[in-house]
């Protein structure tokens, strides 16, 4: 399928970044319990297909490529979504419920495409849906499913940004008399 320079279809872009993320802020953990008999493939297609049934039918997308796999890496456990084939700008490659080392709550991260508006280029961002944000976590790897992980990975590493103290600088010392460098010429007075 050809990259298209327009907005994501709503199928596709509604499902990764609106009905997953949902889903992993109210479920959290307990979509990484366990994984069903017969897969998560099954049970994915047809949350894909009744969520499309709410969209007007031009708008409705095959879940061709749609599947999910519980992954351990290290201490941390993931439920990793592929997505069917992104088409456009914000749509997902992959998307990621992830609890990090053992913590109560789940993050939910994406591989996006994005096009360089200069030279039309696809390259991929990394994202997260954070309490109802979207957050552009920067340029992401390329759009295969290890660099995606190993992505995740490099970023649960980083220590998580806490309460910082910032240094404001003191009152600037006063100056003897203030340059006025014209100010009267300027403004007619």
């Amino acid at each position: 399928m050809n990259i298209v320079d327009n907005d994501p279809r709503p199928h596709h872009y509604r499902f990764a970044h609106k009905v997953l993320a949902d889903l992993a802020r109210d479920l959290g953990p307990r979509m990484l319990d366990s994984e069903p008999e017969q897969g998560f493939g099954p049970g994915l297609v047809a949350l894909w297909n009744n969520f499309g049934e709410q969209l007007p039918p031009a708008d409705r997308l095959p879940s061709e490529g749609l599947n999910a796999d519980l992954i351990t890496l290290g201490r941390h456990r993931l439920l990793v979504v592929v997505l069917p084939r992104p088409a456009a700008p914000a749509e997902a490659y992959y998307a990621a419920v992830v609890q990090p080392g053992g913590a109560d709550r789940c993050r939910y991260l994406t591989l996006e495409l994005a096009l360089n508006p200069f030279t039309g280029e696809p390259y991929t961002v990394l994202g997260e849906w954070a309490d109802g944000s979207h957050l552009n976590l920067g340029p992401g790897p390329a759009s295969d499913l290890s660099g995606f992980l190993t992505a995740v990975v490099d970023l649960l590493a980083e220590p998580e940004a806490g309460p910082t103290t910032t240094a404001h600088p003191g009152p600037p010392t006063p100056q003897d008399k203030p340059e006025r460098r014209g100010l009267r010429r300027l403004f007619g007075r």
